[in-house]
């Protein structure tokens, strides 16, 4: 369908009936015919060139306002034809419409869209030239309800405007609300408008009135949501793998993939028809030569070779087969053919297909590692799924120095067939993961990706990095993957209503995963801090403002016995700075006084810097015997090198998040929803 602009009076008809109130307004097809509307609607008015060739009318000038009376209405009529003529011959005209004006109020911005991942979102912001200037919007996937668009107005920095600021009056919030609803409704009742603008939609200290609009048609997306196809656990719990490619050869993938599964217990078959034996295990010609049952097959051929293969997993009975080959869909059109082919073959057979261009996966717990990674991860309560191979390898290298530890590694290649919906379903459903952790490019299916992730984050912590937020990013993950990506403030927006917290980064996301398995979510934002440095406090003030972390006062009860606990010189307020002497002694002092009086904090931060007389394991067992007495948000920061790495790992075993920079505690913080702000 061609793209067709639908405004003016049109567009007002169609906010009117949605109960949107719009100005008084009636069509001139001459001066005379508009000398006599503008009496009849009462001046002052405004003038707008009405044109099916015109989609903005600021760009030939076509609007006059401040029009206050029959003969400025003629000399404006006549300047307004001509100055649009000069500047578009070709334009169509259709009128001039004559408009009451509306005073003046704040203008917002009220948007629609339609997302190719999510589908049809609406975008709320300061409207007018601010608009492009500020950038000051806030977005959802649609639909929304009220709670939801009450949530969103107040995400909005000018949202100090709204509620009034300074000499500026307060704005009619549930009137802004209303309109916001009904737009929301309007736009999805109309699957033919692809985009809309009220823009602005002037707000008053009562009522509000949308006086520029417009409507785009175009092509329908299809939103429906596909069934999801729940995988069986053998990806996890594999009890036999068969390695076609496998090779003695060190130079070849199929070498490395063989070595990494050497210690899985279960049986691992070589197949490769040139050998006999590989790395001391019996290979086979083919999979169909294997006597035994096969779970999984791990295929590391050329391309043009690997429909052949999955044929004969499908008639071996394989449940799943990981395709670490490469040249599909990201190579090219005929790549892309060949995927097809693959992928036709593998449902003929009800197998299912992990990649192609996967890095493989990791299963720790089943010491499984199809991948040709140099490392093999800890078992831990990590799950991570990665559009990006590369990235796999550098994180299971940071982690092990990290003492991270992962219940599941899976590389989703170009999700031919399975996509980040079922291995989150999958991950879900394992006892043995306690967060998800996603590196996203593209999600496919993104009406199905919200309705399931949202059931998915009320059981489990599923956190996620988007990449592609720069144009650059963007371009280079379509050549990565074959992907396109959708608006990076969209995906954020997206993982917002579904429950799912957003990162910036892969550190960080191991870090929020790490405080929600481990402390579930924040009760409020009321923080207080205690350390052993000043300057940590001083940093803590600056970063709790950056994360929204609200320092509160002491309670006069709290502070007394403060003093009575801590030497003289101690700061006398939140952040509490104990002195650089605290030893374990003070720290458990200071504890116990929040332990009797939790009910003016939500979060505890302890800051423990390295000093010759203070020991960070005692301190780090004083920091875990207040987390276990306690229902409030716990974590800790442990600055340095080898001298506080004692702290380590009694912390972790207390299940309370340490980290070694105080910067990235409050970054991770500061990601976090409360417990009431989560969808």
């Amino acid at each position: 369908m061609a793209e067709k602009v639908v405004s003016g009076r049109e567009a007002y008809s169609i906010l009117a009936e949605y109960g949107i109130r719009v100005p008084e307004e009636e069509l001139a097809g001459d001066e005379d015919e508009a000398a006599a509307i503008g009496g009849r609607i009462g001046y002052p008015v405004v003038l707008k060139i009405e044109s099916p060739d015109i989609v903005h009318k600021s760009d030939v000038a076509g609007v006059i306002v401040g029009i206050e009376g029959e003969e400025q209405l003629r000399e404006g009529y006549r300047d307004l034809l001509m100055r649009v003529k000069r500047l578009r011959p070709d334009a169509r005209i259709t009128g001039v419409r004559i408009e009451e004006e509306v005073p003046a109020g704040l203008e917002i911005l009220i948007g629609g869209s339609t997302d190719p991942t999510f589908g049809k979102t609406i975008t709320v912001g300061m409207g007018g030239k601010l608009v492009e200037l500020l950038r000051d919007t806030a977005i959802r996937v649609l639909p929304i309800d009220e709670e939801e668009i009450r949530s969103m107005i107040r995400e909005i920095r000018g949202y100090r405007l709204i509620e009034g600021f300074r000499d500026e009056p307060p704005r009619d919030e549930e009137a802004l609300i209303s309109v916001i609803n009904a737009a929301g409704r309007l736009f999805l009742d109309h699957p033919e408008y692809t985009e809309f603008d009220i823009n602005p939609l002037i707000l008053h200290e009562k009522g509000a009135v949308a006086v520029d609009i417009r409507f785009i048609t175009g092509d329908v997306l299809n939103e429906d949501i596909p069934e999801i196809r729940p995988l069986s656990d053998c990806i996890l719990k594999a009890g036999s793998i068969a390695v076609i490619g496998a090779s003695p050869n060190q130079t070849k993938i199929g070498y490395t993939i063989t070595r990494n599964l050497l210690p899985f217990p279960g049986e691992l078959y070589p197949v490769n028809p040139k050998h006999d034996r590989i790395l001391g295990r019996r290979a086979y010609p083919a999979i169909t030569d294997i006597p035994g049952a096969v779970d999984m097959a791990v295929i590391a051929v050329p391309a043009r070779i690997v429909p052949g293969i999955i044929k004969e997993c499908g008639e071996k009975g394989v449940k799943v087969a990981v395709v670490i080959s490469y040249g599909f869909k990201e190579a090219g059109a005929e790549g892309e053919r060949l995927e097809e082919e693959m992928l036709a073959i593998a449902r003929s057979y009800d197998l299912r297909i992990v990649g192609p261009n996967s890095l493989g996966i990791m299963v720790p717990p089943a010491e499984i590692n199809t991948t040709f990674g140099n490392n093999s991860p800890r078992p831990g309560p990590f799950g991570f799924i990665s559009q990006s191979g590369a990235l796999i390898t550098t994180i299971v290298d940071w982690a092990a120095a990290e003492e991270i530890g992962f219940s599941a590694v899976i590389s989703v290649g170009n999700q031919s067939d399975i996509g980040f919906v079922e291995y989150i379903d999958l991950l879900s459903r394992d006892d043995g993961t306690g967060a998800i952790v996603l590196y996203i490019e593209e999600i496919r299916d993104g009406k199905r990706f919200l309705e399931s992730v949202r059931q998915v984050a009320g059981m489990k912590p599923v956190i996620a990095i988007k990449a592609g937020s720069s144009r650059i990013g963007q371009a280079a993950a379509a050549s990565h993957t074959g992907s396109l990506t959708g608006d990076y403030q969209t995906y954020r927006a997206a993982f917002r209503q579904a429950g799912v917290v957003p990162a910036e980064s892969i550190r960080s996301a191991f870090q929020i995963g790490g405080i929600i398995a481990d402390q579930g979510y924040p009760k409020g934002r009321r923080g207080v801090v205690i350390t052993s440095a000043g300057g940590f406090a001083v940093l803590s003030s600056d970063y709790a403002d950056a994360a929204g972390v609200e320092l509160i006062d002491l309670p006069a009860e709290a502070h007394q016995r403060m003093d009575e606990v801590l030497p003289p010189g101690w700061s006398g307020r939140n952040p509490v700075d104990m002195i650089g002497d605290a030893t374990a002694g003070r720290f458990a002092a200071v504890l116990d006084i929040l332990l009797e009086n939790q009910d003016f904090w939500d979060i505890a931060i302890i800051i423990s810097a390295p000093t010759a007389i203070a020991d960070p394991r005692q301190i780090a067992l004083e920091i875990v015997r207040f987390s276990d007495h306690t229902d409030n948000m716990v974590l800790a920061a442990f600055p340095g090198g080898d001298s506080v790495r004692p702290a380590i790992p009694v912390l972790r075993r207390g299940s309370v998040p340490v980290f070694s920079e105080v910067w990235d505690l409050f970054q991770s913080l500061g990601e976090l929803p409360g417990r009431g702000e989560r969808s």
